[in-house]
């Protein structure tokens, strides 16, 4: 009975047992279900790594741009402390990708209830629907934020085509390679190269890169549209505590003592950049591309800059300027920015050499009328300065920083250059490589000379306060009042010309540095925001082109063996034409590339069909991008047969990457539209590097 009343015992044991197991197997997947809820985002990031792990160790996955839309399945913390999500995104052909993302730069929905009198006045402002997506979003995060539409009364590709002229628009040597033009004088097809403008560091940019940065809807979001906040100073709203909180960190929390590069206070240290997200655009978080910002493939100073390569901050973060190759390791770089840094040339070009300066620019108040400020601080210095040119101080450190980095190393404003000791530029103004004076040279050689703006400047206080009166009267004050203006002058008489900086990250790059001077508290007044709007824009705003590789996709050669073809080869003739007699069953065509990394198919021995025959040789970049070449074999009565006579033309170049008159275009060979040539009256002639100014009256 007892061994009965025990079985009877083990027997319920194991059945409890049975049932807890089953009821876990079936609770146990809609638990693990429920442990994260899906939701929808979109990328918040120019160029955004997804990689396989959460932290930037782990291998890159995948590249996205900004505005892809992902799914975020779950989030865990990386070896840092920092969060991560892993993401499920969708690719080309319906296939699925799964990684991680710093969740700085991840976009969630922002919940918007319709606002009647919000959508009333974006219908007043004539917004096209495009842009009311993004602003509608800004409205429900900041409601007292004010937006103007300025028609520019543009056509968009007519803007867009004035950008692009050659060296109008200059990004780093650095960069992928679709965002560097191929246009004539921007290429050299014989050597696979980009020839430099401002000496070797920067490059002619391409016309997909400039629409990206033109199109303002890339950059309405709550930090890069900071670019389109107009300069002019206010009193009320500019504060020295709103601008001690910007430079924060930076060498300008110090004082001007000994020249103003290693002041007290003088903030991060090279390659301190912060956050450990994995972006190179702006996300929540980020520092704005400011402080410590490196180009540490750059491997030293660039032409003028006066300072140092310095090393990277460990994570792809926004450490460059230049969209990185894939061969630098570790660094993402396609941003919508400038990298911060002395290895980048800042240099300005308002007028050129031997013009001398006329117009608004002479009105600046004779000296006398200026007071300084008696004091070594920077911060109250720039809020002087702010005062008496009737410009944002605000404005005023985003410009310096972006100049002379955010830990002030720039040449120009150590008061050290040799010839120069004692004078400074904080803004880089007529700061160009000219001669064998580098950029750095000409600017400090001009701020050494007696004339406008408090010149000779042989102080920090006279540089940044006849820099911020030069930069009032001559932007500031004829409509420039924004960065995007300064950067792309799209109204008033000088159309893309007067344009402060040829970086085409300029803008964006100070407009998020400027964005770090407001506080959440600050954001909740009423800002106001001047967005410009072109006619016969595209439906959608333009996207960052992403492809890398070389772009050569010529032949150096094209001939067929025995035969001559007609018209003699030129790499820029894509078709050709030849006959031959009806015995001759086959040819030999032999074709290769310029560049060794291109492919080329359809050359060999070709076997004829009677009549008509198309020859088709495709030349594959490295890039991806094909080209093809025809040759059109006619078999007729009469036509030539083979002759061991006729070698074939080998073709070669074709002078295709000169400009007007022929000639190739090589590094510092000034050949093409407008490559050093001061007289041409445009700014893609002008010798300069990336912050190229056009003057007043156009002339440049």
């Amino acid at each position: 009975m007892r061994r009965y009343k025990k079985a009877r015992k083990m027997a319920a044991l194991l059945a409890s047992v049975l049932v807890i197991d089953s009821l876990v197997g079936y609770v146990s997947p809609h638990i693990e279900s429920m442990a994260y809820m899906e939701r929808s985002a979109t990328v918040n990031a120019s160029s955004l790594n997804v990689r396989s792990g959460p932290g930037t160790t782990y291998s890159i996955v995948t590249k996205l741009t900004s505005g892809a839309a992902v799914t975020v399945i779950d989030e865990k913390t990386a070896s840092d402390g920092a969060l991560w999500y892993q993401i499920r995104v969708k690719g080309s052909g319906g296939t699925e990708t799964t990684g991680y993302v710093s969740k700085s730069y991840l976009k969630f929905p922002v919940s918007y209830t319709s606002d009647a009198d919000f959508e009333a006045y974006l219908n007043s402002e004539r917004f096209p629907e495009s842009y009311k997506v993004r602003l509608r979003e800004l409205h429900a995060q900041y409601p007292k934020w004010v937006f103007r539409a300025q028609h520019t009364n543009l056509d968009w590709n007519t803007a867009v085509k004035e950008e692009s002229q050659v060296g109008r628009n200059l990004v780093h040597t650095n960069s992928m390679s679709s965002w560097k033009s191929i246009a004539d004088g921007a290429f050299n097809w014989d050597s696979s190269t980009w020839p430099g403008f401002d000496g070797s560091s920067w490059v002619a940019a391409s016309e997909d890169i400039v629409k990206y940065y033109m199109d303002p809807r890339n950059f309405l979001d709550e930090t890069n549209v900071f670019q389109f906040l107009t300069h002019t100073y206010d009193s009320n709203s500019h504060t020295v505590e709103g601008l001690q909180t910007m430079v924060k960190g930076s060498f300008l929390a110090g004082t001007a003592a000994g020249g103003g590069s290693s002041s007290p206070g003088g903030g991060s240290s090279p390659g301190g950049s912060s956050g450990g997200g994995d972006s190179s655009s702006y996300g929540p978080g980020v520092s704005g591309g400011g402080p410590g910002v490196n180009l540490p493939s750059t491997g030293g100073a660039s032409s003028g800059s006066g300072g140092s390569s310095s090393g990277s901050s460990g994570s792809d973060t926004i450490e460059s300027a230049a969209p990185s190759k894939g061969s630098t390791p570790g660094v993402s770089q396609e941003s919508p920015h400038a990298s911060i840094t002395p290895n980048t040339p800042r240099v300005l070009m308002e007028y050129g050499p031997g013009v001398s300066l006329t117009g608004p620019s002479a009105d600046n108040g004779s000296s006398g009328s200026v007071t300084p400020s008696g004091s070594t601080n920077y911060v109250d210095i720039i809020m002087n300065a702010g005062t008496q040119s009737g410009v944002n101080p605000y404005v005023l450190a985003a410009m310096i920083i972006q100049e002379q980095s955010s830990s002030g190393t720039g040449g120009s404003i150590t008061g050290t250059e040799a010839g120069y000791e004692g004078y400074y530029n904080f803004f880089n103004i007529e700061a160009y490589q000219s001669g064998s004076m580098s950029a750095v040279q000409r600017g400090l050689w001009w701020a050494s000379q007696s004339g406008s703006y408090e010149r000779p400047w042989n102080s920090p206080e006279k540089s940044i306060l006849g820099g911020a009166l030069y930069y009032g009267n001559n932007y500031v004050k004829v409509g420039q009042d924004t960065f995007y203006l300064k950067k792309f002058n799209v109204q008033g008489n000088n159309l893309y010309k007067h344009q402060y900086m040829t970086n085409i990250q300029g803008a964006a790059s100070e407009g998020a540095v400027y964005a770090k001077a407001y506080n959440d508290e600050m954001k909740q007044t009423a800002l106001e925001f001047k967005i410009p709007v072109y006619n016969n824009m595209p439906d959608n705003a333009c996207s960052q082109p992403t492809t890398d590789g070389n772009p050569n996709n010529k032949l150096s050669n094209l001939s067929v063996d025995g035969f001559v073809m007609t018209p003699t080869y030129n790499r820029d003739t894509l078709e050709y034409n030849l006959i031959v007699d009806p015995s001759v069953s086959s040819i030999t065509v032999n074709a290769s590339a310029i560049d060794g990394r291109a492919t080329v198919n359809g050359s060999g021995t070709i076997q004829l069909q009677s009549g008509a025959n198309d020859v088709r040789i495709a030349v594959t970049a490295q890039n991806g991008s094909v080209r093809e070449y025809v040759v059109h074999v006619v078999r007729q009565d009469n036509g030539p047969t083979y002759s061991s006579s006729v070698g074939g033309s080998t073709g070669g170049s074709s002078g295709s990457s000169a400009g007007p008159g022929g000639g190739e275009v090589g590094p510092g060979v000034s050949s093409g539209p407008g490559v050093s040539d001061p007289s041409s009256g445009g700014s893609a002639g002008t010798p300069g590097g990336s912050n190229i100014s056009i003057a007043p009256d156009g002339s440049n």
